[in-house]
């Protein structure tokens, strides 16, 4: 059963749903977020070059692309980007159309310089993926200065009106009223302008990250954290990876929002006689693509020297080389393990195949550099000059068929994340290893509510607990390994990103639907009614 679905769903055992709208009857479907499906380069004499992009977003919007032609709304960000805008704008094009046969329509936001880079790298990342992430070194950072409210008001809110003026102008240019699907961090205050234009729109927001509890939120000023809230509150539904993400954002709308009345329960939020509902949606992976990706003639390039990396024993993790990712903790724990088993010194390599990422954000360039620095100190420690033994191999650089590719051959992945929204690494290594490869899994990982019946469970800063799983890893007995990794493997297949897509889609469908209940109906529109159907977000603990 799909875990997003009801016993009463029909995705539940992949029924074909008898009921449902024929292609022709389906709405319109605007999608928003920073980054667009579509990067444009310009050849010469005004002709454009268009790349699709990969991500989980992307991969999902296309099994339905052909159904519904989605329209994107995305940030200008490249040059070509910025000069395939301007070329529709003066060819009056009011929609930009990829594919032959059209996959997706696009619309571009276009920032100014100055105001994108407030929006993204002063308030976006940094500040709330700090945030979000818990790793703010409080007594020091952040300090929120003149110049962060000022790219607060003249960059972030500036560019989610931006956003919410171009899906506004989509809407006014599609049949019937649309769904509009937001995405991530980027967008926090977009559909609460995107309702004030369009008081009856169908909004739903999904967040790719943790959300904390109340109390971090507290390092934002009032006046943020609030109109985050309140920007929020304009959707009909929120989702997020995990029933916990979703409780925090109940608490914290309980704690900012005057007003707001929250029903731990059923999963919602009552503000501005509106009934929000919180959700939970854990992303997965296309697993047939991953494979096809995994095998391919690119992927399969590099066995030609990947094997130079192994050893009788491997340990891999891949990972963008971002502070969330616990990087240096998990060289750490393995310095700890080689000291403390001296028989695997010689017999076990860390491969470590790491992606810069955000080299524009100063604490990004400094953790870099920690990691650099820490696997020198213990190559040095360990490295065997007589058989050229080292214990860590760090591969730098984005090449993801490269990182498919050694995912069949670990002995151990370690994921120990400080927190995530879910961390695809874990799904994707389950998917491909043919090893019968153990998994050691952060309870800060999103994926722990997934995989981690069959994963080694590790706490995040636990470096000698860390240390010990590897050495459990390393000696489990074959039939114990074959049955954790058949597990994880069955977890993986059984979900699908395109299900994770669809099932939203599906619950502002029923959203719109459900008639009100009589004693709701005098404060409520016609289209914000109470849920039934796919998961509610848990309310244990609350």
């Amino acid at each position: 059963m799909s875990p997003h679905a009801s016993p009463s769903d029909p995705l539940a055992d992949n029924a074909p749903d008898e009921t449902a709208d024929t292609p022709e009857s389906k709405r319109p479907l605007i999608i928003a977020s920073n980054r667009g499906p579509v990067t444009f380069t310009r050849r010469g004499r005004g002709a454009f070059d268009a790349r699709k992009g990969s991500g989980g977003v992307v991969t999902a919007v296309s099994a339905v692309a052909r159904e519904r032609q989605p329209i994107w709304i995305a940030a200008a960000m490249t040059d070509g980007d910025r000069l395939r805008a301007a070329a529709a704008q003066e060819a009056g094009e009011q929609l930009i159309e990829f594919g032959d046969p059209p996959e997706f329509r696009l619309r571009f936001v276009v920032p100014s310089p100055e105001a994108y880079h407030q929006y993204y790298n002063v308030i976006s990342n940094p500040l709330l993926w700090f945030l979000q992430h818990y790793l703010w070194d409080t007594p020091r950072s952040p300090d929120i200065t003149r110049e962060i409210w000022d790219a607060w008001r003249n960059g972030y809110v500036e560019v989610n009106r931006q956003f919410a003026d171009e899906i506004a102008a989509a809407a006014d240019a599609v049949d019937g009223e649309p769904f509009i699907m937001l995405q991530d961090y980027h967008l926090y205050l977009c559909a609460g302008m995107v309702r004030e234009r369009r008081p009856n729109a169908n909004l739903q927001q999904f967040v790719h990250i943790p959300w904390p509890d109340p109390d971090y939120w507290r390092l934002l000023p009032l006046e943020m954290r609030r109109a985050i809230c309140e920007g929020m509150l304009g959707n009909n539904i929120v989702g997020f990876q995990t029933p916990q993400h979703g409780r925090s954002f109940m608490y914290t709308c309980q704690a900012y929002v005057p007003g707001a009345e929250v029903d731990y329960a059923t999963g919602t939020v009552h503000w501005c006689g509106r009934r929000v509902e919180v959700r939970s949606y854990p992303i997965s992976i296309d697993a047939s693509e991953v494979r096809r990706l995994a095998y391919s003639k690119e992927a399969r390039s590099h066995d030609r020297y990947l094997p130079n990396h192994w050893n009788e024993f491997t340990v891999l993790r891949v990972d963008r080389a971002e502070p969330s990712k616990n990087i240096v903790r998990g060289f750490l724990a393995f310095d700890r393990f080689l000291e403390a088993h001296k028989e695997f010194q010689g017999r076990v390599n860390f491969v470590a195949i790491t992606v810069p990422s955000r080299m524009d954000v100063i604490e990004y360039q400094d953790y870099l550099d920690d990691v650099s620095a820490v696997v020198g100190r213990i190559n040095a420690k360990y490295a065997n000059v007589e058989t050229g033994w080292q214990p860590i191999h760090l591969i730098m650089g984005e090449n993801y068929p490269r990182a498919l590719a050694a995912m069949k051959w670990y002995d151990v992945l370690l994921v120990n994340s400080i927190i995530d929204g879910m961390n695809l690494v874990a799904k994707e290594g389950a998917l491909l290893n043919e090893r019968n490869g153990v998994l050691i899994l952060s309870e800060g990982a999103g994926a722990v509510s997934q995989l981690g019946e069959h994963a080694i469970i590790i706490g995040p800063t636990d470096v000698e607990g860390t240390a010990e799983a590897i050495y459990h890893a390393l000696t489990m007995p074959l039939e114990e390994r074959r049955r954790r990794a058949e597990g994880l493997r069955r977890s993986v297949e059984s979900d699908d990103v395109a299900t994770w897509f669809e099932n939203q889609v599906n619950d502002l469908e029923a959203y719109d639907e459900e008639p009100a209940a009589e004693e709701e109906a005098a404060e409520l529109p016609p289209n914000i009614v109470p849920l039934t159907g796919a998961e509610r977000v848990s309310t244990a603990g609350a």
